[in-house]
């Protein structure tokens, strides 16, 4: 996590090169971790141009030792959140049109992969945004659990506790959305998962 006063410094100073260069260092990150999040490219752009223009905004009122890049984590997820809350009033828990999988054209190869994708962000799409949230920035970011407390505003035991029940409510609707010829390859899949949520 970046906590570089000095860069703070010249964030809120509104130095062009200083915003330029954060926004170089973190707009794929921050778009890779929304369009996980969300689970739609063009949504995710948006999303991660609302956070950086809201860091530009937000910049100012910001304590002297930020962590920076906790704290960008954090308006994103916010922004995402808020995202799938209006998504889900809109229309109740309804999965994306990849749900009408025909499985007798499965067939091992790249597919296979692909395959996978899609139903590890069904699964993600039926849980709750934050369970969401947690295990996308622990096993697609790599943060630790005093990361995600930063981002997500909660202590890393919580955390802890968060990602261990989220990674059992993931297995359930995982397990819940592969046919029995493709059980063989749940438990691959699952340690595939546990490695990181891509």
């Amino acid at each position: 996590m970046v906590t570089d006063v000095q860069g703070v410094e010249r964030l809120r100073e509104r130095d062009a090169e200083a915003f330029r260069s954060l926004i170089d260092r973190l707009q794929q990150p921050i778009t890779g971790y929304l369009h996980r999040l969300v689970g739609d490219r063009e949504v995710a752009l948006d999303l991660a141009q609302d956070t950086f223009i809201q860091v530009y905004i937000e910049i100012d009122k910001t304590s002297g030792e930020l962590a920076l890049d906790a704290w960008i984590y954090r308006i994103a997820t916010n922004y995402g959140l808020r995202y799938l809350n209006r998504k889900r009033l809109r229309q109740f828990v309804q999965l994306e049109s990849h749900e009408d999988i025909d499985e007798s054209l499965a067939v091992a190869g790249p597919e296979d992969e692909m395959e996978t994708r899609i139903l590890i962000e069904q699964a993600l799409g039926t849980m709750r945004p934050k369970d969401a949230a947690v295990l996308q920035l622990h096993y697609g970011n790599g943060f630790t659990y005093e990361e995600i407390g930063q981002v997500m505003e909660m202590s890393s035991e919580a955390v802890r506790k968060r990602v261990a029940r989220s990674v059992e409510k993931f297995r359930r609707v995982y397990g819940k959305k592969i046919s029995p010829a493709r059980s063989q390859r749940y438990d691959n899949s699952i340690k595939v998962t546990q490695k990181g949520i891509r």
